[in-house]
């Protein structure tokens, strides 16, 4: 069986495995925005929120209400039991009047048509747009995406799914190119079973969700490719998109771009030529949407978020060393308690700078540090109410490609391998 062929084998069970997990849920609040971007450009026409569009992402009250209560709108066709009407109904008589916009969502400089505030996803426009082709399918078969959550929520997920299987089945083509297909593929089946890949990237649309797959393929691309233009050209896009979903994935793509001016010019020259336009991109979104190219939604509503959380608003308050060992060992956020088999990339970093054969992973040991990094000094390091490893979930393709250099070593031992095979399931409950 070819390499190909297996990948796409590889893919498939993903595929399965992920779907396995149940429905989506409309209620994660941080994937909320990036569900109905595909939403806004179908109806709207652009990649920004009014209360009106999107009731689900802002804050409602009832104006004759003598204290502020918050009122959840999921929808304007749905309605409180007690009051017998839609939600729509209730607006039109002047029973519903806007609170306040969720967190996730930054005001724009821009205006709607008729007046309204715009708002954007603080998360940014590309991770959404990933559901744009299953949400356009969706359309044209007759869903109701304005009307009914959950069916958004659907489409979300099943991209979601989507390209965490994908990101799966590239670690296993970039693997299989430097030890023999059984042992890329074990590799394969525990970093897609045993990380936090299934339990939190294939559930929901999150913003590390396309990232990690656009990591993987960019990752893929180095490792892999051998034509220098068409390699070079595919990594500067997948490495540009991964920046695009979180601008802190620039530093993988940088790490690359080193590793092939070093290796291949012409190689370097077709990623940096590849990925310009992704990155002029982003920066006329922010000069539209904000009034400068460079402020990101992240950022601008990062410190009101960090003052809610902490009392401070500085964003980058939290001690190295407390993120890392939260990040890496804590009981319920730790990367090596729930996927101790990560341990095995950092005995494979020190080997891929002793052996030759694994050179095209040395850039590895340089982007994942540098991609944790500012995980572990941002002021939310533990990534809100959740189990797990979240915020550095999209380092896991790349620690994965680094366990690489070990996995000989580990299959000559006969306990050290069953230790790495027998890595815990990472199922969702």
């Amino acid at each position: 069986m070819t390499d190909a062929r297996a990948a796409g084998c590889v893919f498939l069970v993903a595929l399965v495995v992920y779907l396995s997990s149940g429905p989506a849920i409309p209620e994660s609040q941080d994937t909320i925005a990036n569900a109905y971007i595909p939403v806004s450009v179908l109806f709207d026409g652009d990649l920004a929120f009014t209360a009106l569009e999107a009731p689900i992402m802002f804050v409602w009250r009832d104006p004759a209400a003598r204290e502020p209560v918050p009122i959840d709108v999921p929808s304007w066709r749905y309605g409180p039991a007690s009051a017998g009407e839609s939600y729509g109904q209730l607006y039109l008589k002047g029973r519903l009047e806007v609170l306040t916009p969720r967190y996730y969502l930054a005001p724009s400089i821009r205006a709607s048509r008729d007046g309204q505030p715009l708002f954007v996803s603080a998360f940014g426009p590309i991770a959404g747009l990933t559901a744009l082709p299953l949400a356009a399918a969706a359309h044209l078969l007759g869903a109701d995406l304005l009307g009914d959550p959950f069916t958004v929520a659907r489409l979300a997920k099943w991209t979601a799914v989507l390209l965490a299987a994908g990101s799966v089945a590239m670690v296993y083509l970039a693997a299989a190119a430097m030890i023999p297909w059984r042992r890329a593929l074990l590799l394969a089946a525990v970093f897609g079973l045993g990380s936090c890949v299934w339990t939190t990237s294939s559930q929901s649309l999150w913003q590390q969700t396309p990232e990690l797959f656009f990591l993987s393929v960019g990752a893929a691309c180095v490792v892999r490719g051998n034509g220098a233009w068409v390699r070079g050209a595919a990594a500067g896009l997948a490495f540009g998109a991964a920046a695009a979903c979180r601008p802190t994935a620039a530093v993988v793509g940088l790490a690359a771009a080193g590793y092939l001016a070093l290796s291949d010019r012409r190689c370097a020259v077709a990623c940096a030529a590849a990925a310009l336009p992704i990155v002029l991109s982003v920066l006329a979104y922010n000069q539209y949407y904000f009034g400068s190219p460079l402020e990101f939604g992240q950022l601008k509503v990062g410190a009101t978020l960090a003052q809610m959380k902490t009392g401070s608003p500085e964003m980058w308050q939290t001690p190295l060393w407390l993120g890392a060992a939260g990040l890496l060992a804590s009981p319920s956020r730790g990367l090596l308690v729930y996927s101790p088999f990560f341990a095995a990339a950092f005995a494979g970093a020190a080997i891929a700078w002793r052996d030759p054969k694994y050179l095209r992973l040395r850039f590895l040991t340089v982007a994942v540090p540098a991609l944790w990094l500012p995980a572990f000094a941002w002021f939310d390091w533990w990534g809100g109410w959740t189990y797990g490893y979240r915020p550095i979930v999209d380092s896991t393709p790349l620690l994965a490609l680094l366990c690489v250099p070990g996995i000989d070593w580990l299959a000559s031992r006969t306990v050290w391998g069953a230790a790495f095979a027998a890595a815990p399931l990472e199922r969702p409950t």
